[in-house]
């Protein structure tokens, strides 16, 4: 967290600090001491009956009393139109014309929580008047000078940042403050300290924080963490939505320069993430060219193409699942929906990342295409990322440039099946369309088959094993007497169709998916 020490000195001047460090030291407070924080923007005085003319709201009034009016109607009225013009105080120099303010008036103004002071007659006017205008001026200057270096430095951190935290570092160095950057789901994208350094905005504070309109900063109360407050200052990208800039206020609220150094930090965040984007939508672009290449079997396994392929991420002998998230999204898309398609491919990436995996992915109209290692769970990223609207298609293991096209074409078939917050495999809803006579779905079901049988001879020794214990239910003692070969010959046999398949044929699933394939092959050869 940021120290005390390092939070600059307040711009603004209030009475309190008036009291204190000017020669109103010497007043007495007689009323409205809950107020003395209010801004104290210059001293005026006035000695006329007519002084709400010429008065304006921060304006501290001198008054030697010598008009005041000396009727308990006349007394209210007038307190009330000064605190209704927004005025600092009224300061009485006393004994004169008047002794003290009038019961009436100090009764008044404490009700309506007015400073009213009294000073001594031997104070004079212009000393109290110098000195409050000297320190205004001088924390104008001050103003100025840190206004200028919060410009510089804001303006040098968009040149050299590299990251989002790069910028909160800057930005907290400048204001004392804590400063920390989510994305639009919440997510932890930087800040001046650590991740765990302090709680994060809660929900609640990110929604409220989203509906306020227009690019202003807005100062927000967080209830679900007791006294903490945040300033938050969205990001935009060509008005939309990209990050939230957070600002702590929990010990003290921003000031008007600190507002305006957040808007220009959030202005320079824009530009940052607009760069980052435009590398990363360079970099995609070469990904999408060849991910899309292996989809739709282009890719040409040269020395050259191999070794691009390795700098992707991508391994020829490794064991892969095509899969497809199929946006809820009409075609072609809106711009929210570009907008919602971009944000989804961020979240992929990141989470394909987070576990280690190369981001192989190829964005296309309203669906996701990537390749997903054996070894990760589909089911485990569907349940991380699933939004119950979008829905996933997984295609079986694949091997290779060749296999990964087929598998392309097995997600291209599922998704026209599949039905938003759906997440479906290639062996779960292609045997159910076999079993509801889709055409399409049998040939490919066959061909599954058919192409992990060897060719030659042996191939045909393995269909006439299959479709043997497909006759007797696998009951291996009737199959080899049909077969007229020995069980232990049936076993080893059993063995290979088991490699060459990769099923296990002890599963009464597996064994149903068999048997109703080899009647489909001897409809098919009739």
């Amino acid at each position: 967290m940021v120290e005390a020490s390092s939070v600059p000195p307040a711009a603004e001047l209030d009475l309190a600090t008036a009291l204190r460090e000017t020669k109103l030291r010497h007043a007495r407070v007689v009323a409205g001491e809950r107020s003395l924080s209010r801004p104290l923007r210059w001293v005026h005085m006035v000695d006329h009956p007519d002084i709400i003319a010429w008065v304006q709201p921060g304006q501290l009034l001198l008054t030697t009393g010598y008009h005041w009016p000396d009727e308990p109607a006349a007394e209210r009225a007038l307190i009330e139109a000064l605190a209704e013009k927004g005025l600092a105080g009224v300061a009485l120099a006393v004994p004169r014309f008047l002794s003290a303010f009038p019961a009436t008036s100090r009764e008044v103004a404490e009700a309506l929580d007015f400073p009213l002071l009294e000073i001594p007659w031997d104070v004079p006017f212009s000393q109290i008047t110098e000195e409050v205008h000297a320190w205004l001026i001088a924390r104008q200057g001050q103003l100025i000078a840190r206004a200028e270096r919060i410009h510089r430095d804001l303006t040098r951190s968009a040149l050299t940042a590299g990251s989002l935290r790069d910028i909160a570092v800057a930005l907290s160095d400048l204001l004392g403050r804590a400063v920390l950057f989510t994305g639009l789901e919440g997510e932890w994208l930087g800040g001046s300290s650590e991740r765990d350094a302090w709680p994060l905005p809660t929900p609640a504070a990110q929604q409220a924080a989203e509906a306020v309109p227009g690019s202003q900063a807005c100062s927000l109360d967080d209830p679900a963490h007791d006294g903490q407050r945040w300033l938050a200052c969205p990001v935009r990208i060509q008005e939309a939505r990209a990050a939230l800039l957070w600002i702590d206020e929990s010990g003290a609220r921003v000031s008007e320069l600190e507002r305006r150094a957040a808007e220009q930090a959030a202005l320079i965040s824009a530009l940052h993430l607009s760069h980052q984007r435009a590398l990363q939508t360079q970099e995609s672009r070469l990904g999408y060219a060849f991910v899309d290449s292996l989809l739709e079997g282009r890719f040409e396994a040269t020395p050259a193409a191999l070794e691009r392929a390795t700098l992707q991420g991508w391994e020829p002998q490794a064991a892969y699942q095509v899969c497809a998230i199929l946006l809820n999204e009409p075609v072609p898309l809106s711009p929210e929906g570009l907008s919602r398609r971009e944000r989804w491919e961020r979240r992929l990436s990141r989470y394909l990342q987070g576990i280690e995996q190369p981001p192989l992915i190829s964005v296309s109209l309203n669906q996701l295409l990537f390749l997903l290692r054996s070894e990760v769970s589909p089911a485990a990223l569907w349940r991380r990322l699933g939004d119950g609207e979008s829905a996933m298609a997984v295609s079986r293991l694949v091997r290779g440039a060749a296999e990964t096209a087929k598998g392309a074409d097995d997600v291209a078939r599922l998704t026209a099946a599949l039905r938003p917050g759906e997440l479906r495999d290639f062996e779960s809803m292609l045997f159910s369309r076999v079993l509801e006579g889709d055409d399409d779905a049998r040939r490919l079901f066959l061909a599954r088959i058919t192409e992990a049988l060897d060719p030659g001879e042996r191939g045909t020794s393995q269909r006439l094993t299959l479709t043997a214990l497909a006759d007797h239910g696998f009951h291996l003692a009737q199959t080899a007497r049909a077969l007229d070969i020995h069980i232990s010959t049936l076993r080893y046999r059993l063995e290979r169709l088991r490699e060459a398949l990769g099923m296990d044929l002890d599963d009464t699933e597996v064994r149903l998916q068999l048997q109703v394939a080899m009647r489909l092959w001897a409809l098919k050869d009739d």
